[in-house]
């Protein structure tokens, strides 16, 4: 039986598993108590779960990606050794998982002070060759633990390809720079969020003028006010101006498509609407629902 070893798929993992030690040593110069509580390698990808009461800030993030891409460029000797597990807790070795290790144990070593673990898995023997690091996501994965993950190798230069090709098509569809992306986007946004203001005022205004046109076909002597709103006013808006025009008075809304509203400023709307016999949602004041008897009580 012969056994064949895919190198650039190993050297891949190998890549990726380092940057996991970086980056645990790294987290832990945020949350000195912090434990590992997972992790998953493969191909220039890596996930790695840790103990934190809160999340990094964007600060933080940037600084750890930053500090382990300085120490790839460093070009830092990784040492792999066999030794004992009381000898290598001398060495401040980390353990994880509660995991049961024998006498004899595989120690991970980056240069003298960056980080040391206990891992049986296979590394590169230089930080440069994991030729970079790019953090994706943080993510909260339960109570008190976090995640981060994170690219190595060739699937960096993919990702920020993917980034450039994404702010490039955003800089031609602007008409401005790369670099003037992000000012054109906000003044974008301010500039449709004034527009919404102004057409919500609009719209407040054109549905209270048509309110006040209405006929009002109350038959209850509860009900001082009862409406049939058109069926293409934006029912949420119609029931708030009533609400300001009739806001001393018990009043019903409802449309063609079943759907009422009936506020009571005195008295108990569960009772008259249970009394007019209609499906209801919501409190004692204000009910809601969609029932077709409506159209026909008034």
């Amino acid at each position: 039986m012969k056994l064949i070893v895919d190198i650039a798929q190993r050297y891949a993992k190998m890549r990726a598993h380092t940057a996991a030690h970086l980056l645990h040593a790294q987290l832990g110069t945020i949350f000195s108590e912090t434990k590992q509580a997972g992790s998953f390698v493969d191909e220039d990808y890596l996930r790695l779960d840790f103990a934190a009461d809160r999340a990094l800030t964007g600060e933080e993030l940037l600084e750890i990606q930053k500090t382990i891409n300085h120490l790839i460029y460093a070009a830092l000797p990784v040492e792999n050794f066999e030794t004992s597990y009381d000898e290598a807790i001398k060495l401040w070795a980390k353990a994880f998982f509660e995991d049961k290790y024998g006498d004899m144990v595989r120690v991970v070593k980056v240069d003298q002070n960056v980080s040391t673990e206990l891992c049986w898995w296979t590394h590169v023997s230089n930080t440069k060759d994991i030729w970079c690091f790019v953090i994706l996501a943080q993510e909260s994965v339960a109570s008190g633990i976090k995640r981060i993950v994170a690219l190595t190798g060739p699937k960096v230069f993919e990702y920020v390809q993917e980034k450039d090709q994404i702010l490039d098509d955003l800089s031609q569809k602007f008409s401005v720079g790369q670099k003037q992306v992000v000012d054109k986007a906000e003044k974008l946004i301010k500039e449709h969020e004034a527009l919404q203001n102004s057409f919500g005022q609009l719209q407040n205004k054109l549905v209270a003028d048509m309110l006040h046109g209405l006929p009002n076909k109350t038959n209850n002597s509860d009900l001082n006010i009862v409406l049939e709103i058109p069926s293409d006013i934006d029912f949420k808006i119609a029931l708030g101006q009533v609400r300001k025009i009739f806001e001393n008075q018990n009043f019903l809304i409802y449309t063609k498509e079943w759907n009422f509203a009936l506020f009571m400023n005195t008295g108990s709307a569960k009772t008259i609407v249970q009394n007019l016999g209609l499906k209801w949602w919501w409190n004692d004041q204000l009910v809601q629902g969609r029932d077709p008897k409506v159209a026909t009580i008034f």
